[in-house]
């Protein structure tokens, strides 16, 4: 199957894999309390647990994405810790992982294969194997839902995922239309930079545009979060003229978000404009802040594939990665 064609089609398959992993076999929560929460994983296997982590603002524990070789020195036996790579050999996931053994950690893994599942069923660590055979990317569905799910029967989670496929799937006609906001932002930030903005809670879902961009359109792209970045980017976004110039900005608004992170959104926008190409506030779709995340995120790679087929770009092969992962081998 032609390259474009292939990720066109993964990527119309986000519900479906969401609606398969609903009824993935799951291991029972642990019965007792963690101290802390904490997702490990890299690239699209490190997604899954950022977004996870996004809907959990009100946990009565500290919850964080950490997306190296170690754990923070503060996690120790009474510590959950999920452990994500979809290939199962993904050698900072792999670290983290002896490091949450040593520690005495709860662990639960998620894999298709690879060195991470012989480890688990060495150490009796319980495993959720999801399908293979896919770029990581490219299987968010299988990978988000059953950390969603381990979480939401362990107390930490309500939204109900059952009627998301659906309503994935009518959005999913509005953004292959010819006239979706998705085609028209590509359009935007074709030969431009995109720079892309959310809140500190809903950033991963603009850390996931910028990477999808990257990955499968093979451009460059950019981030950052509110408010932090009132308190420095809007200064920088003048010089080098050039650069600025070409940058067109997205607003990512969620209404779980703080009113004053809305007031700062509008009026940044306002100040940047003089400076920028462009700006677009984009708004998400649904009624629960599940919806709200996954709705975005969805708009966020129909973008990326769209400026992919503008660059005649294959979205699927990743030949820098691979090459570095050889390089690293050695």
């Amino acid at each position: 199957m032609e390259a474009m064609e292939r990720m066109h089609q993964l990527i119309r398959a986000f519900p479906d894999q969401i609606e398969e992993a609903l009824n993935f076999p799951l291991p029972e929560p642990w019965p007792e309390k963690p101290s802390a929460i904490v997702f490990t994983g890299m690239g699209g296997s490190a997604i899954a647990g950022a977004l996870v982590g996004s809907l959990m603002a009100d946990a009565p524990v500290p919850v964080i994405s950490h997306p190296t070789y170690d754990l923070p020195a503060f996690v120790d036996a009474s510590a959950w810790v999920f452990v994500t790579s979809y290939s199962g050999n993904t050698e900072e996931a792999l670290s983290s992982f002896e490091a949450a053994r040593q520690r005495g950690a709860r662990i639960l893994a998620l894999s298709s294969n690879g060195r991470l599942e012989s480890l688990a069923q060495e150490h009796g660590v319980p495993l959720i194997k999801i399908p293979g055979g896919l770029p990581p990317r490219a299987a968010l569905g299988y990978l988000f839902t059953p950390l969603y799910r381990f979480l939401q029967q362990a107390g930490y989670l309500e939204d109900d995922l059952t009627p998301l496929p659906e309503f994935l799937r009518t959005l999913r006609e509005e953004l292959e239309s010819e006239d979706s906001l998705a085609r028209d932002l590509a359009n935007k930030f074709y030969l431009r930079l995109p720079a892309i903005y959310a809140s500190h809670r809903f950033h991963p879902v603009a850390h996931r545009w910028n990477t999808q961009i990257n990955e499968n359109s093979k451009a460059l792209a950019h981030t950052a979060a509110f408010p932090e970045m009132n308190h420095n980017e809007i200064t920088g976004l003048i010089h080098p003229e050039d650069l600025v110039e070409s940058v067109w900005a997205v607003f990512l608004h969620f209404p779980e978000d703080h009113p004053r992170i809305e007031l700062r959104m509008k009026e940044t926008a306002d100040l940047i404009s003089e400076s920028v190409l462009g700006v677009t506030h984009v708004y998400p779709w649904g009624e629960t802040a599940l919806e709200h995340l996954l709705s975005l995120l969805y708009l966020g790679d129909y973008v990326s594939l769209y400026l992919a087929q503008a660059y005649n770009q294959d979205p699927v092969a990743i030949p820098r990665i691979d090459e570095l992962k050889r390089r690293l081998s050695r």
